[in-house]
């Protein structure tokens, strides 16, 4: 009975711990492939920022299935990337196609 109890608490913490397999943007992303260090800060209120250098700009974000919508404040227009998971880094595709690489800083 111990050996039944014990397995159901490692089950409920590997839910709990991954989501059922999802992974969570929420975090600072820092690039991995660019001559130049920037950084994306998603929080769970669904704000963020992008961080280059000295310069910040604002934002909000959503998640629609793997598509993250970026409104940049002071922008009418939302900005649309493809995202996914390799492992733990995280891929943005660019608007020119190209993807961007980042892990959690």
């Amino acid at each position: 009975m111990k050996k039944y109890f014990l397995g159901g608490v490692l089950l409920l913490l590997v839910f709990l711990t991954y989501g059922c397999g999802k992974k969570s943007i929420v975090g600072k992303w820092k690039t991995v492939e660019s001559n130049t260090k920037y950084y994306y800060i998603f929080n769970k209120n669904n704000t963020c920022s992008y961080e280059m250098n000295v310069a910040r700009l604002d934002c909000t974000y959503e998640i629609n299935d793997d598509k993250l919508i970026i409104l940049y404040n002071g922008n009418k227009k939302e900005n649309i990337y493809n995202y996914h998971f390799e492992g733990s880094t995280l891929i943005i595709k660019d608007t020119n196609g190209k993807d961007n690489k980042f892990i959690k800083d």
